[in-house]
């Protein structure tokens, strides 16, 4: 296996639409496996071929503690529903944005050995990689999705406080990169660890941010490019109209 370079934006490739596979041979399997190992290289949970220059329609994924796998010329043959939820990308990494996506999904495919398989109401983080995947493979990024100028932000750059995304913690996401669910937060000041109170040792450390610059997978990268690129993208966006 090996890590592939991740292509970034502006580079044309994201924009084309990938070939269907033919044949599952030998050469789609390693192409396989070695995304999975960029994927996880770059801590993505889903990568498609057109990022690595390849315009194939194959996408691997790997959820959260689950064995990561591949799927060859997936198509979503239903969807339901609607969210609002936050995004990002190994294709422009550092970057996040607020897309509608379905609530639930299901998926056709091939599995490396030519089997077809269905993923049948997938919801939550996996309906949300399916569809952001399957998203590359026809040439779409998913700053496309965005509704204003609001909705795109880089991790070290605060979000303008007027607009509000309750679903979200702006200053943990700020300083690390993570989201953070309203169910999640101290409600009230009396669940919040008080100065007199001690930290256990086995109480968890907030997760460093990640220095793209650093990862394998973007040593062939423009990231000042690719941060030129988004800006300018994202000031074509329409102004968020306050009531």
């Amino acid at each position: 296996m090996a890590i592939l370079p991740v292509r970034v934006l502006p580079d044309p490739i994201l924009r084309k639409e990938a070939r269907p596979v033919d044949v599952i041979d030998d050469a789609i399997r390693k192409l396989a496996a070695d995304m999975i190992e960029s994927m996880q290289a770059g801590h993505g949970i889903g990568l498609a071929a057109p990022q690595v220059g390849i315009l194939r329609r194959v996408v691997t994924l790997a959820m959260p503690g689950e064995e990561p796998f591949a799927l060859i010329n997936p198509v979503i043959s239903d969807r339901e529903g609607e969210r609002r939820i936050p995004e990002g990308c190994l294709s422009l990494p550092g970057w996040t944005g607020i897309v509608t996506r379905a609530v639930s999904v299901t998926a056709d495919y091939l599995d490396l050995e030519g089997v077809e398989q269905t993923i049948p109401g997938a919801t939550d983080l996996l309906a949300q990689a399916i569809e952001h995947e399957v998203d590359h493979l026809n040439g779409i990024v998913f700053i496309d999705h965005l509704q204003a100028h609001i909705d795109l932000w880089k991790a070290d750059e605060e979000p303008d406080p007027r607009h509000d995304h309750p679903e979200i913690d702006f200053e943990r996401e700020a300083a690390n990169g993570d989201l953070v669910a309203d169910e999640d937060r101290p409600q009230d000041e009396d669940e919040r660890p008080g100065l007199d109170e001690e930290f256990t040792d086995d109480e968890e450390d907030e997760p460093e941010p990640i220095v793209h610059a650093d990862l394998a997978i973007y040593q062939q990268a423009d990231l000042d490019q690719l941060d030129m690129e988004v800006r300018r993208l994202r000031s074509q966006l329409p102004e968020l109209e306050l009531s």
